[in-house]
């Protein structure tokens, strides 16, 4: 008989709980030799028998925030793990707390348990309500306690709305499927299976998934009283604790693009996604090919659809995010080319930053620029322009079109008056946005790319120049997209100006520009009546001033139940101008009612 064989696996899963348990005791006492989880979960780990080194492994656990997932479970582990938890006096209610956690494993722990941080954003670990952080009680879902003892089970909140999906019998089309399943993992895109009527599309998609290795479940959203995240959260979760793909019906491609579990869409591809929509038709059952596969022109936004249990693509970005929080805001980019009103050179220059990113592998790698040298090789750009001429909505645009996430660096998180400590800072925006392809947006970066001073006079001098020389090797050697706007490009290093790959001057926008934004600042759903935008051109502001305005005169026209005019125009104006104590001349008033 097989080692595994002789080994039920209910003792193997109580030992690898027994072990686990062991080394939270250890944390919270910090007493006897430190158990080597790694070593002891080995052995268990090659007899295939699911339980706690299964669930770590799925989700990529390891180091500090294991040991912190370990904490929340803790009382789920053993009664010896829930009566250490107990006793500590930062606990509450026998739950391990963040600040607990920081007195155990660090000051780190506090960073692992933000609302984007790995462990939270996976839905393995989370805080009870409450308005003090520190004092809030970890905990884990239902279905996480079940994986832990190898007998994973959907959690409670979806159980109403899913149904187990038998795979159809074996044929052409589910083998079909399955390749069109892995060749849209390739590309990051949604799965949309349109099998015609009278077709089994689950038993389908069960089929493929099976042929994967994946059992598979159709979610029913419309059976729940949940928000889309809270859906989208605890789906993708579970399906990785079990193993199994989703099925779920193509109107629900919003929620579907929240979701980063192996799934198909049920029904005609979604128009409008913001993720990239794989449609396979079934043409015929009888055919040998079965489906036809077509690509729709769409980029990805946020996270990546695969089979596999930790695709690269979401765990880099679920990585960058946790790395860079505290440091960095992430924005959702959702402006697209048509949105950006500039000079045809400016348009060029900004197409040549996604044409650079799309080709460095060939021109780096397979012409061997990157033999020559590995300095200079990052696309390093500057954004120069007033205020509201677009040049964060040029970076939105950017990362959109590489289907990459975009963070705004927040420059006042990153300067600290302690010595060394912005240099911390800027290593750690670098290394975790490293391999993700994620955009860098510096916002306002002659604060922190400003000319260096030549007369050093004491030591903030010459660490302020440090700081300076250090941030520009690191956006030197980012092998990703790095922008950085500001409105005095005059105040910016020479040195950096040097060390850029693309400078785009946003230039304050003339009549005949201004005419093309207002035109296309309203969306069509928008009811309009005699706008005049030669005379709404003569008003001297930019294009963010111009939208700012648009907004509140569609909220004048919603709330008289009317169409945009334009006296309520006007009135917006008016407003805007008040707000930011600028006169309007007798040339912008001409026209306006």
């Amino acid at each position: 008989m097989t080692e595994a064989a002789q080994i039920p696996p209910a003792l193997v899963q109580r030992q690898a709980l027994d072990h686990a348990a062991a080394r939270v005791i250890w944390l919270i006492a910090r007493e006897g030799p430190e158990p080597d989880l790694d070593a002891a979960l080995a052995p268990l780990s090659a007899l295939a028998v699911p339980g706690v080194q299964e669930v770590c492994a799925r989700f990529g656990l390891s180091g500090l925030q294991r040991d912190l997932f370990l904490l929340a479970a803790g009382p789920e582990l053993s009664l010896e793990a829930a009566a250490a938890l107990a006793i500590h006096p930062l606990a509450v209610d026998g739950r391990a707390t963040p600040s607990m956690a920081e007195a155990v494993l660090g000051p780190e722990a506090i960073d692992r348990l933000g609302p984007v941080a790995h462990l939270r954003d996976a839905g393995l670990v989370d805080l009870a309500p409450g308005p003090v952080l520190a004092h809030r009680p970890l905990s884990i879902d239902a279905a996480v306690v079940h994986a832990l003892r190898g007998t994973p089970q959907p959690s409670e909140a979806l159980m109403p709305a899913l149904t187990p999906v038998a795979p159809g019998p074996e044929n052409a089309e589910g083998a079909t499927l399955a390749t069109g399943l892995q060749r849209a993992r390739e590309g990051d895109a949604l799965v949309a299976l349109d099998a015609g009527p009278g077709a089994d599309a689950a038993g389908l998609a069960a089929s493929a998934f099976a042929l994967h290795g994946l059992r598979c479940y159709a979610l029913d959203p419309d059976r729940l009283d949940l928000g889309e995240a809270e859906i989208a959260r605890a789906a993708t979760r579970d399906m990785v604790l079990l193993g199994a793909g989703l099925v779920l019906p193509a109107s629900h491609a919003r929620l579907a693009e929240r979701i980063t579990a192996p799934m198909v869409l049920t029904g005609a591809a979604p128009r409008g996604c913001r993720r990239p929509v794989a449609e396979l038709r079934l043409r015929a059952p009888a055919t040998a090919d079965g489906l036809l596969l077509s690509e729709a022109d769409r980029r990805d936004e946020t996270a990546t659809v695969a089979l596999g249990l930790a695709p690269e693509g979401a765990l880099a970005r679920r990585r960058a995010a946790e790395g860079l929080e505290g440091l960095a805001q992430p924005i959702t980019p959702q402006a697209g080319w048509d949105d950006l009103v500039l000079p045809e050179a400016q348009m060029a220059q900004l197409r040549l930053i996604a044409e650079y990113q799309r080709h460095e592998a060939q021109v780096l790698g397979d012409w061997g620029f990157r033999e020559q040298s590995a300095r200079g090789l990052g696309m390093a750009a500057l954004f120069s322009g007033p205020s509201g001429t677009g040049k964060t909505t040029a970076a939105e645009i950017v990362a959109r079109d590489l289907g990459a996430g975009l963070y705004r660096v927040d420059l006042s998180a990153i300067v600290s008056k302690y010595i060394g400590e912005t240099e911390k800072n800027i290593a750690r925006i670098f290394d975790a946005a490293e391999g993700s392809g994620a955009v860098l947006i510096f916002d306002e970066g002659e604060a922190l790319f400003a000319k260096r001073t030549s007369d050093v006079k004491d030591s903030h001098d010459r660490h302020a120049n440090m700081e300076t020389a250090f941030l520009l090797q690191r956006l030197e050697a980012y092998s990703g997209c790095a922008i950085v706007t500001t409105n005095l490009k005059a105040g910016i290093d020479e040195a950096f100006l040097r060390r850029l790959r693309v400078a785009v001057e946003f230039p304050f926008p003339g009549t005949e520009l201004r005419a093309r934004i207002w035109r296309q600042v309203f969306p069509e759903a928008v009811p309009r009546e005699d706008l005049d935008y030669d005379a709404l051109a003569r008003l001297a502001i930019a294009g963010g001033t111009i939208r700012s305005v648009a907004l509140s005169a569609a909220f004048m026209a919603a709330a008289e139940g009317t169409p945009v005019t334009m006296a309520l125009i006007a009135q917006a104006v008016r407003q805007e101008y008040s707000k930011i104590g600028k006169p309007l001349s007798e040339t912008e008033l001409r026209g306006l009612a």
